[in-house]
C-alpha cells in the first residue's frame, strides 16, 4: 500500500499544478475568482468554528489578550495542589522564606480518624485468567 500511495501522491500533485497552471495562463480572471472564493469559504469556517467554540465554552467570539479568563483561572484553582504551594522557592527569594520558615513551629500531620470501608472478598485468587477468550 505505502509503495502505491508513494507514486500516486506526486502524480495527483503534478495533475493540480498543470490544472492551476493552464487555468492562470488561459482563465486568469477565473482563477482569481476561484481563490477569492476558496478564501471566503476558508474565512467562514473559521468564524463558524470560532462561534462554536465560543458557545461551548461561554468566551467571547475574538476575546481580548489581557490576561486570563474566567474559565482559565478556575481551571487553575481547579488543578492547583498543596504540593504546588509547598514548592520550593527561586534563588531570589529563598534566604526571606528560609529565615521566615525556621522561627515557624512544625505542623503537625493530621490524622485520619475514618478507615475505608472496603471488604475482602473469598474466591481463587490463584486460579490463572485464559487470556486466548478476550
Amino acid at each position: 500500500m505505502r509503495s502505491f500511495m508513494k507514486y500516486i501522491i506526486p502524480v495527483v500533485f503534478l495533475f493540480a499544478l498543470i490544472g492551476l497552471g493552464y487555468q492562470l495562463i488561459f482563465n486568469a480572471a477565473g482563477f482569481l475568482v476561484n481563490l477569492l472564493v476558496i478564501a471566503g469559504f476558508a474565512g467562514l469556517l473559521f468564524l463558524v468554528i470560532r462561534w462554536v467554540m465560543a458557545r461551548r465554552y461561554g468566551t467571547s467570539l475574538f476575546p481580548s489578550r489581557t490576561g486570563p479568563t474566567r474559565a482559565q483561572l478556575r481551571k487553575a484553582k481547579r488543578t492547583s495542589s498543596k504540593k504546588a504551594e509547598s514548592a520550593p522557592p527561586s534563588f531570589l527569594a529563598r534566604g526571606k522564606t528560609l529565615r521566615a520558615s525556621k522561627s515557624k513551629p512544625a505542623r503537625l500531620a493530621k490524622h485520619r480518624t475514618a478507615n475505608p470501608h472496603l471488604t475482602v472478598i473469598e474466591g481463587k485468587k490463584n486460579k490463572k485468567k485464559n487470556r486466548a477468550l478476550f
